[in-house]
């Protein structure tokens, strides 16, 4: 049995609240154990945590932020406003990613931007976190223009499906491929991606994109979608002056498509778009006959 990661979520912007913060952990957590983790074989935890400080210390943290200011002021009451300040000036010059590996203790995290698509994001990175825990895993499989030229692709299990999303407790979280994603063939009974937005080996949706290093020149190329032509990240000069993983590699590129509000879509099996409102009004509608319970039961006892 694999041993169990455990994934804390913590917000350091007062655009995502406790609340919400909350929320999300719980359809991430759901999203996990009843989707992911079955398909991948990989058991996580996933808790809400208020700040830096609380989340012990063998958790992978992933970070939502939002503006320069108010980051320094969160980050300043966990580490100190000197190391916060020093911090945040060398994230801004590229000197640290911050992106699926910490570099100065070697644990991985993920940051998460507070935008409308903070949800989609933070599912994107707890699930590639999960499946490929230090950015460097490779597998094997044809070329994505060239059938007869064999690659060895980076596992980023959302990357090729990034613009697809589903709804967990009324929450949007990210499509992800099944390991059957790399097969030779097609076949009909297959399940590339969890919701089927992947129809085929392979199979890029508009707004995502795959990795992959070719042995031949050892070069890291991506390729973004049908009508595209690859792209070349890193060539081997640069491949052989660092030691950051591949992903954080592909994460820190400009050219990699990011995911934005435009770029997504329900997956083609949502059936409704307005689940977060059926989700809050069943909610409500059961928070209220607990209450009433609550309230037949503790009146008994006066």
């Amino acid at each position: 049995m694999p041993l169990t990661d455990y994934v804390a979520l913590v917000s350091l912007t007062s655009d995502v609240p406790t609340r919400s913060l909350l929320q999300v952990a719980a359809a991430l957590q759901k999203q996990v154990t009843r989707d992911f983790g079955p398909i991948w074989g990989l058991p996580a935890t996933v808790d809400a945590f208020e700040d830096l400080s609380s989340v012990p210390s063998d958790y992978y943290p992933i970070v939502v932020f939002g503006d320069g200011d108010e980051l320094k002021q969160r980050l300043a009451f966990d580490i100190g406003e000197q190391p916060a300040i020093q911090l945040i000036d060398q994230f801004e010059q590229g000197w640290v990613t911050g992106i699926h590996l910490n570099a100065f203790t070697r644990q991985p995290f993920a940051l998460v931007a507070a935008t409308d698509t903070w949800t989609v994001a933070a599912s994107h990175e707890l699930l590639e976190m999960l499946a490929d825990t230090y950015g460097n895993r490779l597998i094997g499989a044809a070329h994505p223009t060239l059938p007869d030229v064999r690659v060895k692709y980076l596992l980023e299990v959302c990357d090729p499906c990034q613009s697809a999303w589903y709804p967990v407790n009324g929450v949007r979280v990210s499509d992800f491929y099944t390991p059957r994603y790399f097969d030779p063939v097609r076949v009909g009974a297959s399940r590339y991606s969890f919701t089927g937005a992947l129809e085929y080996p392979l199979h890029v949706l508009d707004g995502g994109y795959i990795t992959w290093l070719d042995p031949d020149v050892s070069a890291l190329y991506q390729w973004h979608g049908p009508g595209t032509e690859p792209v070349l990240l890193a060539d081997f000069a640069a491949l052989a002056s660092t030691n950051v993983p591949l992903r954080t590699l592909v994460d820190s590129n400009p050219v990699s498509p990011r995911i934005t509000e435009t770029s997504l879509n329900p997956a083609p099996s949502v059936g409704a778009f307005d689940a977060d409102t059926a989700v809050s009004d069943a909610s409500r509608g059961t928070a209220r006959r607990t209450a009433e319970a609550i309230v037949s039961l503790a009146a008994t006892t006066w």
